[in-house]
């Protein structure tokens, strides 16, 4: 039984900023686990495997947090490209009502703004020029291959509020429901994927999602997963602008499976025969390999 990798990701543009994926790298990446045949999951993919279906082979979620316009702009076009799925999980009250607007495959050619730019227009409730709007996510939504989930309705930290244990969840819970009420009622969809803001909760909180609706909780925690994990704390994979991509996947995916394999035998598994695994003995070569794979950096 091989582990199942979820990828997570805030941005995709060339802000060069925190959190922050080049476009060009970003291609590279979806280009290298198309190679690979990786085949990508959904939510529901996730819950159909922890109810008894079989994971593939070779798996891997791909997650954007927070809902970005630059996930419409960038990153779609590009997933589309290639054949993959993912998962954006949106703070609904960031959600704005801009319309359409171009993407890189449309022509756009606008630069958009850095992380942490980004954070100070929301605050500033100027949130609109770089957040998605919901006509953007239905369009993704409809098209198969983004799968809108929970980031929560407002994304504060309610470890930080309310000094009353009872009353905090009395908080969370009436903003987890107001959250995946808009789902529904904007999306027509019912949201069962919640990915925890900044990381933070705990056994009482994970109580309080669950009555709520949700059935899958993605955290910050580092790791993949298997099967016998369950859902209800999912670990995640930081994915940034750094040229580890290839060996970050494989090696935890590598540490989790579940079969005899050796070194050898993995490497033949994820390589063309082409490949001679008895030339990947060192971390360089390995690199080298995954980059002529990735067609350049990665």
């Amino acid at each position: 039984m091989t582990a199942i990798p979820v990828l997570m990701y805030h941005h995709v543009n060339d802000s060069g900023s925190f959190i922050t994926v080049d476009v060009a790298r970003f291609e590279q990446q979806m280009r290298l686990l198309q190679r690979m045949g990786y085949r990508t999951l959904h939510t529901a993919d996730l819950l159909e495997v922890a109810v008894g279906g079989v994971a593939p082979q070779r798996c891997v979620m791909i997650t954007f947090d927070d809902g970005w316009l630059d996930n419409y702009v960038y990153a779609y076009p590009i997933l589309k490209k290639y054949g993959h799925k993912a998962v954006i999980f949106v703070v609904t009250s960031w959600i704005t009502e801009q319309g359409l607007r171009p993407r890189m495959d449309e022509g756009f050619t606008t630069p958009l703004p850095s992380h942490k730019e980004c954070v100070r227009m929301v605050e500033e409730g100027n949130g609109a020029q770089c957040v998605l709007s919901w006509q953007e996510l239905g369009k993704m939504e409809r098209s198969g291959i983004i799968d809108v989930q929970s980031h929560t309705h407002t994304h504060v930290r309610f470890d930080q509020r309310y000094e009353d244990n009872a009353d905090r969840l009395a908080h969370l819970h009436s903003d987890l429901q107001r959250s995946r009420g808009l789902i529904r009622e904007r999306l027509d969809k019912e949201s069962h994927g919640l990915c925890w803001p900044w990381g933070v909760y705990d056994e009482g909180w994970i109580a309080t999602a669950t009555q709520a609706g949700f059935k899958a909780l993605f955290t910050t925690r580092t790791g993949t997963n298997t099967p016998q994990d369950g859902l209800l704390e999912i670990k995640r994979i930081v994915i940034g602008n750094v040229g580890e991509f290839a060996l970050k996947i494989c090696c935890y995916v590598f540490k989790h499976v579940y079969c005899p394999l050796s070194v050898s035998d993995f490497i033949d598994t994820i390589y063309p025969p082409n490949v001679s695994s008895a030339s990947l003995t060192t971390g360089s070569a390995m690199a080298s390999a995954f980059k002529s794979l990735a067609g350049g950096e990665f």
